[in-house]
């Protein structure tokens, strides 16, 4: 086929599910007839601090779509046989590899678009993996696809599914259109359109079956349409899962959505009872001189967004090596990404399907390797779950973002000024405004609503001060530091070392989370000078203790509590170093 041709038939196509994908001009906000999330829904196990989670893609309903999509294309027919395995012929090497490494919560795929037919097998594979790891204290996520079906499955055994398809300007809608490299085009996956009860009631029958085998919470993923059609899904399945609850005495299932950490959609979170993203671009560390922290960056921009009570996992799906499905990030980068999403109030995810996985099962030496690493720091998040658990940020300053990408974020990270983000179009969520001395606000924010002045005026008329940041931004983080009065961190040589600072609700117990970023070579004699200022009034008489999950004993000399100020030296960082201070028992200071 010509490429004029190709693109008369494909372009129209293309940027319908473009403009369908992206968000639109005017922010969805859930009608208040729709369900709204609560905390007594998350369950202890899944606050915040308290798992670790993996998906677990898989099943020969995984395998064929797979084969249908671009990154499944290049799975080797070794790769794609795992893949269908991981449920049944290779669940017993899986099962031990996640205790292993200290998982308690993974995601499987129940449904991606076949018919009731056609996943039938892998439901009753399911059946038996879901009950396996409930008794080896590892919870399951139902993973389900919102919008996708495989029309020669789907059409042939479930006919009514031919009336539900998703159409945008008289054309139908396919998930992600064709494969570009070969010119060719696969209309495998059609996409429905969630608007239509009958394809909402079709999929709840699919989500019930999965609720009767035991998950413990269903995920939505390809949350692609018509966003009131949507959120509806998201609101009955909700509806079902307490109806189920109170029938069978059971825990609620929890319910969420892969909606994207775009502020025009990510509203409709206020259904859902966690949060998971897959926006990551890129792994941490120093690439060519390029200090990368955007994931830092897109962790505090979600918690932002988000409830303070929903539980965050946050996903790359690209690795600096790669796309996810075709490369394995080495120990390094595992490391680093581990501690990265902890510290900043996240639970990492990831997708290993394709390579990894099958590494893992083949015990080929990169992957192994990999997974001793994430083994390593997971049993660290175990042992010292009170670092992650019930734990606030301490910043006093708040930059006000309106969008993901924010290069002033990226600089006070680096210069490790302890800050938490406000978005623009979420003041109401986060960390209250009221919680904070400083408010940051770039010289590029589009113009305020009456209501966004309305909340930074009582901001300021509370005794709150606003920092309006030059074109240049240099010295906005030194300003804002200057006038909040701390807490304040100073590292010689800074590096690439970078510090969060997070504290107990109580104020008798901070965190300092420390990491080199330099994934080639560990930071050593590392002088810290922590300033707790408008935190603690005397330091003198609390108890100090330095952890890392890279040596037993790391060192700290030189320590030194006056007023409220701590200082100390490190000999080495090699990864991630926390430092505990603690208040001894007594009147709070």
């Amino acid at each position: 086929m010509q490429l004029v041709q190709f693109m008369r038939i494909i372009g129209p196509i293309v940027l319908a599910s473009m403009s369908l994908l992206l968000s639109s001009a005017q922010a969805f906000q859930p009608p208040a007839t729709l369900y709204r999330a609560k905390p007594e829904n998350v369950s202890p196990w899944a606050e915040q601090g308290n798992f670790r989670f993996i998906r677990l893609d898989g099943g020969q309903i995984e395998s064929w779509k797979a084969e249908r999509t671009w990154w499944g294309e290049k799975f080797s027919p070794e790769e794609k046989d795992v893949l269908a395995h991981i449920y049944d012929r290779d669940f017993d090497q899986m099962l031990a590899l996640l205790k292993q490494a200290d998982f308690n919560w993974i995601w499987v795929t129940w449904s991606n678009g076949w018919s009731l037919k056609d996943e039938e097998a892998n439901r009753e594979n399911l059946t038996k993996v879901i009950a396996r790891c409930h008794q080896n204290g590892i919870h399951v996520s139902a993973y389900l696809s919102a919008s996708n079906m495989f029309p020669d499955s789907a059409y042939r055994d479930d006919p009514e599914t031919k009336k539900y398809g998703l159409w945008m300007h008289g054309v139908p809608m396919y998930y992600a259109g064709p494969s570009m490299p070969d010119l060719h085009i696969s209309w495998h996956r059609r996409l429905a359109d969630a608007r239509n009860p009958g394809w909402r009631a079709y999929l709840l029958r699919k989500a019930e079956l999965a609720i009767d085998a035991g998950v413990d919470a269903i995920v939505w993923d390809n949350m692609i349409g018509y966003n009131n059609g949507l959120a509806q899904l998201l609101d009955d399945t909700q509806r079902m899962a307490e109806q189920n609850a109170r029938e069978t005495g059971r825990p609620k299932v929890m319910v969420y959505a892969n909606i994207h950490i775009s502020p025009d959609r990510f509203a409709m979170n206020d259904i859902n009872d966690a949060i998971w993203e897959e926006d990551g671009k890129d792994t941490p560390g120093v690439w060519d001189g390029h200090w990368q922290v955007a994931n830092a960056r897109k962790i505090k921009f979600l918690n932002g967004e988000k409830q303070l009570w929903q539980p965050l996992m946050y996903e790359n799906d690209l690795y600096h090596c790669g796309p996810r499905e075709r490369c394995i990030p080495g120990p390094a980068e595992q490391k680093l990404s581990i501690a990265e999403a902890y510290a900043f109030g996240a639970a990492t995810s990831r997708n290993i399907e394709g390579r990894f996985l099958y590494g893992l099962i083949h015990s080929e030496p990169k992957a192994l390797q990999a997974w001793a690493a994430i083994a390593q720091y997971n049993h660290f998040l175990v042992e010292h779950r009170e670092l992650y658990a019930d734990v606030e940020p301490a910043a006093r300053i708040a930059l006000i973002s309106a969008e993901p990408h924010n290069p002033l974020a990226d600089r006070l990270l680096k210069q490790s000024v302890f800050f938490d983000t406000k978005v623009l179009a979420h003041l109401d969520k986060g960390l209250p405004l009221d919680r904070f001395k400083v408010l940051v606000v770039p010289s590029d924010l589009p113009k305020l609503s009456a209501e966004q002045k309305a909340r930074l005026a009582r901001f300021k008329s509370g005794g709150g001060v606003i920092v309006r940041a030059g074109k240049s931004q240099r010295d906005v983080g030194a300003q804002a530091e200057s006038v909040a009065g701390g807490p304040r961190l100073t590292l010689e040589p800074r590096g690439y070392v970078l510090g969060q600072l997070t504290r107990k609700p109580d104020g008798r117990s901070f965190i300092l989370h420390l990491l080199n970023y330099d994934q080639r070579a560990p930071a050593e004699n590392v002088k810290v000078r922590l300033d707790l200022s408008g935190l603690v009034q005397d330091l003198s008489g609390w108890n100090v203790k330095v952890l890392s999950p890279d040596t037993a004993q790391p060192q700290l000399v030189g320590l030194s509590l006056q007023g409220d100020v701590c200082e100390f030296t490190l000999a080495q960082i090699e990864h991630y170093t926390v430092v505990t201070l603690s208040a001894r028992a007594g009147p709070q200071l």
